[in-house]
Protein backbone atom coordinates (compact mmCIF):
# COMPACT_ATOMS: atom_id res chain seq x y z
CA UNK A 1 0.00 0.00 0.00
CA UNK A 2 2.73 2.47 0.99
CA UNK A 3 4.71 1.48 -2.13
CA UNK A 4 1.74 2.39 -4.35
CA UNK A 5 1.34 5.70 -2.54
CA UNK A 6 5.03 6.52 -2.96
CA UNK A 7 4.92 5.78 -6.69
CA UNK A 8 1.79 7.86 -7.16
CA UNK A 9 3.60 11.06 -6.19
CA UNK A 10 7.24 10.31 -6.84
CA UNK A 11 9.55 8.03 -8.81
CA UNK A 12 9.22 4.28 -9.06
CA UNK A 13 12.04 2.23 -7.59
CA UNK A 14 13.20 1.41 -11.11
CA UNK A 15 13.43 5.11 -11.98
CA UNK A 16 15.16 5.86 -8.67
CA UNK A 17 17.85 3.23 -9.20
CA UNK A 18 18.40 4.56 -12.71
CA UNK A 19 18.97 8.05 -11.30
CA UNK A 20 21.28 6.69 -8.60
CA UNK A 21 23.45 5.10 -11.29
CA UNK A 22 23.16 8.10 -13.59
CA UNK A 23 24.26 10.44 -10.80
CA UNK A 24 27.57 8.57 -10.56
CA UNK A 25 28.45 9.42 -14.16
CA UNK A 26 26.77 12.74 -14.92
CA UNK A 27 25.21 15.50 -12.82
CA UNK A 28 21.45 15.32 -12.36
CA UNK A 29 19.08 18.17 -13.10
CA UNK A 30 17.42 20.00 -10.21
CA UNK A 31 14.16 18.15 -10.89
CA UNK A 32 15.87 14.76 -10.93
CA UNK A 33 17.75 15.54 -7.71
CA UNK A 34 14.55 16.63 -5.98
CA UNK A 35 12.50 13.64 -7.09
CA UNK A 36 15.31 11.26 -6.13
CA UNK A 37 15.70 12.88 -2.71
CA UNK A 38 11.97 12.56 -2.06
CA UNK A 39 11.98 8.92 -3.12
CA UNK A 40 15.03 8.11 -1.00
CA UNK A 41 13.44 9.76 2.03
CA UNK A 42 10.47 7.40 1.69
CA UNK A 43 11.97 4.13 0.40
CA UNK A 44 14.39 2.22 2.61
CA UNK A 45 15.23 -0.31 -0.12
CA UNK A 46 16.40 2.39 -2.49
CA UNK A 47 18.32 4.11 0.33
CA UNK A 48 20.13 0.82 0.90
CA UNK A 49 20.80 0.48 -2.85
CA UNK A 50 22.12 4.05 -2.91
CA UNK A 51 24.58 3.33 -0.08
CA UNK A 52 25.85 0.23 -1.85
CA UNK A 53 26.17 1.99 -5.21
CA UNK A 54 28.17 4.85 -3.68
CA UNK A 55 30.39 2.38 -1.82
CA UNK A 56 31.10 0.37 -4.98
CA UNK A 57 31.82 3.51 -7.01
CA UNK A 58 34.32 4.75 -4.43
CA UNK A 59 35.94 1.33 -4.24
CA UNK A 60 36.29 1.10 -8.03
CA UNK A 61 37.62 4.65 -8.31
CA UNK A 62 40.19 3.96 -5.58
CA UNK A 63 41.26 0.71 -7.21
CA UNK A 64 41.70 2.21 -10.68
CA UNK A 65 43.83 5.07 -9.33
CA UNK A 66 46.00 2.63 -7.37
CA UNK A 67 46.52 0.41 -10.41
CA UNK A 68 47.44 3.25 -12.72
CA UNK A 69 50.60 2.29 -14.52
CA UNK A 70 53.58 4.47 -13.81
CA UNK A 71 55.74 2.56 -16.25
CA UNK A 72 59.10 4.12 -16.93
CA UNK A 73 61.49 2.82 -19.52
CA UNK A 74 65.21 3.25 -19.27
CA UNK A 75 66.86 5.14 -22.11
CA UNK A 76 68.73 1.99 -23.15
CA UNK A 77 65.44 0.04 -23.40
CA UNK A 78 63.93 2.70 -25.67
CA UNK A 79 67.00 2.74 -27.89
CA UNK A 80 67.03 -1.08 -28.11
CA UNK A 81 63.34 -1.05 -29.06
CA UNK A 82 64.08 1.44 -31.87
CA UNK A 83 66.94 -0.70 -33.17
CA UNK A 84 64.83 -3.87 -33.07
CA UNK A 85 61.92 -2.14 -34.82
CA UNK A 86 64.18 -0.81 -37.60
CA UNK A 87 65.67 -4.28 -38.12
CA UNK A 88 62.25 -5.86 -38.42
CA UNK A 89 61.13 -3.18 -40.89
CA UNK A 90 64.24 -3.71 -42.99
CA UNK A 91 63.66 -7.46 -43.09
CA UNK A 92 60.37 -6.92 -44.89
Amino acid sequence: MLKDFIHLFTLSCKQATYLIEKRIHVPLSITEKTRLAIHLSLCKLCRSYNIKAVFLERLMKKRTTEEACNCRFEKEEVEQFKVDAKEKLNER
